[in-house]
């Protein structure tokens, strides 16, 4: 059993871990990578497994009785509430296009609910966790991170590689907003340290692609909700997620529910 005295211990063992993949995938980001493609046509390269192992091992060493459910891992039946959610490379298409704009994400779920989570920028070689109490960011110096700002134009955040048409015609049709186009799990780092307000993902995500993030967020005050304003909840069987909102802290209400009728 988990006690809440060792989430800091945990905390920083994640955060290790996560140095240590993105370590070997800067390596391989810099050499003459290949690309392969799973069944689902999704790509995949040698920093996707090579991280993945990474990962996993040092998970399987440091927590030998939670399970490790991961992206690139084919065993995924799970029964147990206390596990961990692994992306060891998201946004791999923004790391073939080179961009810079992808992450290593490591969630601990506990009672089925993100409360530890890691994500790193290789690239950046910054970092965003939460201990289960606060959120920090982590470039050279250490910051506790609000998702609270007091900005007045709404900035949302899309995914650079992943955008629906609906969402597409309301912020074309809008001059309310300002839009911030971001690959794999920086768009809940954005929120969580207050440099975007709306989070808005109209389609499918999975599991690990979420769960450091709302970890994250959460702790920085912020909240994520499905499209019928419930509480997003991580689907054991099929790892896969409803659609959702993610807000900063203090968002307007009244454009958040202009936002989200747009939806019904």
């Amino acid at each position: 059993m988990l006690d809440r005295n060792d989430y800091g211990d945990i905390t920083q063992k994640l955060r290790e871990i996560s140095e240590e993949a993105s370590q070997k995938i800067l390596e391989i980001y810099n050499s003459d990578f290949k690309i392969n493609y799973k069944s689902d046509n999704s790509p995949l390269t040698l920093a996707d497994t090579e991280s993945n192992k990474i990962i996993c091992n040092k998970l399987r060493k440091e927590f030998k009785k939670i399970p490790i459910i991961s992206e690139e891992n084919k065993v995924r039946n799970l029964s147990s509430d206390t596990f961990f959610l692994v992306d060891p490379l998201d946004g791999t298409k923004e790391f073939i296009a080179r961009n810079g704009e992808f992450t290593v994400n490591i969630a601990l779920v506990i009672k089925n609910k993100p409360k530890l989570g890691v994500i790193q920028i290789p690239v950046k070689s910054t970092q965003y966790f939460t201990d289960g109490i606060y959120s920090y960011k982590y470039k050279k110096v250490l910051k506790k991170i609000s998702s609270y700002s007091k900005n007045k134009k709404i900035r949302v955040t899309i995914s650079r590689s992943h955008l629906d048409k609906t969402t597409k015609i309301i912020l074309n049709n809008s001059k309310k907003f300002s839009i911030i186009k971001a690959g794999s799990s920086l768009k809940f780092c954005l929120i969580s340290e207050g440099k975007a307000d709306i989070y808005i993902r109209n389609g499918k995500t999975m599991g690990w692609d979420i769960a450091a993030g709302i970890a994250i967020l959460k702790n920085a005050g912020g909240n994520i909700l499905n499209f019928k304003l419930g509480e997003i909840e991580l689907n054991k069987k099929t790892f896969i997620n409803d659609s959702f909102f993610c807000f900063r802290k203090k968002i307007d209400p009244y454009i958040f529910k202009s936002i989200v009728e747009q939806y019904s």
